[in-house]
């Protein structure tokens, strides 16, 4: 045997040796995983033994698809990921199959495996549109999704504690973007639709006020938020006070009470409804008013420090209800109303 032939058999050895310790190396890794999650999901006295089994596996593909997510123009939707998110799918289906129907944890699988590790390409964002990674068409059939899992989280508490304090943030985060893209069911000439010939994009006011179902999901919402704040502090005080601490939850918490009060404040007035209620333009007397000024306040004067943050409020905060709310209550002054900080 001659040294090229020599040469060559050491470096096939060599790379079959490298491609057993990756092999061993993947398999430990797999097997030690799949052991810890055992240990934390299997115990005495868990409630739905038989699905935390399947969710075990669900959690060791999303350590594949999160990271496949990370790459660059990777997302639930391509190619590459099909096999790997078709199995955490398959996975999740056999988790929530042994569930109950009246345990808030079967309706979490979207928000916990898809949309809070960005495997759905939400970009980090709340307006799902504007990053051009959704048509409207497809934001509408997102904020349905998300709609779905926020009335179980109102609907069902969850036995797991893991999953109790999931619920919590689905239904702030869901309900911060489902109020963040409320528009896209009215909008014309959508600008990132097949549809789109080169007309500027607009909401239908009319087409908007004229719309019942989503307004009454509104009105829900805004008193689900109360709900919700004051179960969670009541009954679980930890979990309550960490979603409060977290990075601005402040902000995302004005954030959605203005986008939701300012879009509620439209309808009543531009509708004419406000003439039925009482006090409409007491500051005291009408929720609504109140906190639409009190978030927008909060949000004027953390905007400085919300720039740091890389966190802008132009599209948040709301001029054209304060010249709303002016016409019909001119014993108002909003701009002296935030200066002032009366509220």
């Amino acid at each position: 045997m001659n040294n090229t032939q020599e040469e060559s058999q050491k470096i096939n050895h060599k790379k079959k040796n490298s491609l057993l310790l990756i092999v061993i190396i993947f398999l430990v890794g797999n097997i030690s995983f799949y052991l810890q999650e055992r240990s934390k999901w299997i115990y005495e006295g868990q409630a739905y033994p038989k699905a935390k089994e399947w969710l075990i596996p669900v959690n060791m593909m999303l350590l594949y698809t999160t990271t496949l997510a990370k790459l660059p123009f990777i997302d639930e939707r391509s190619l590459v990921m099909k096999p790997f998110i078709g199995l955490q799918d398959y996975f999740v289906k056999k988790w929530q199959d042994n569930l109950p129907e009246n345990d808030a944890e079967k309706y979490l699988g979207w928000y916990a495996f898809k949309l809070r590790t960005h495997i759905v390409p939400n970009g980090g964002g709340i307006i799902l549109y504007s990053n051009k990674n959704y048509s409207f068409d497809e934001v509408i059939e997102f904020n349905e999704k998300a709609w779905e899992t926020i009335e179980a989280t109102l609907k069902y508490e969850a036995k797991d504690d893991e999953f109790n304090e999931i619920r919590l943030a689905a239904f702030n985060n869901l309900s911060a973007l489902f109020v963040s893209n409320f528009t896209a069911y009215w909008i014309e000439n959508p600008k990132f639709s097949d549809r789109y010939l080169g007309e500027k994009s607009y909401v239908n006011s009319s087409k908007m006020l004229r719309d019942k179902k989503q307004h009454e999901r509104l009105f829900k919402l805004y008193k689900s938020i109360k709900e919700m704040n004051a179960f969670y502090q009541d009954n679980f005080p930890d979990i309550y006070q960490r979603a409060k601490q977290a990075e601005a939850a402040e902000y995302w918490e004005n954030s959605r009470v203005h986008k939701i009060t300012k879009y509620i404040m439209f309808h009543l007035i531009e509708t004419e409804q406000f003439k039925e209620i009482e006090s409409f333009c007491v500051l005291n007397s009408n929720p609504y008013l109140e906190d639409y000024i009190q978030s927008k306040k909060w949000l004027l004067n953390k905007e400085e420090f919300l720039k740091t943050k890389n966190i802008s409020i132009v599209k948040t905060v709301s001029n054209i209800t304060d010249e709303q709310i002016q016409k019909v209550c001119p014993n108002i002054n909003i701009k002296e109303e935030l200066h002032n900080g009366n509220i």
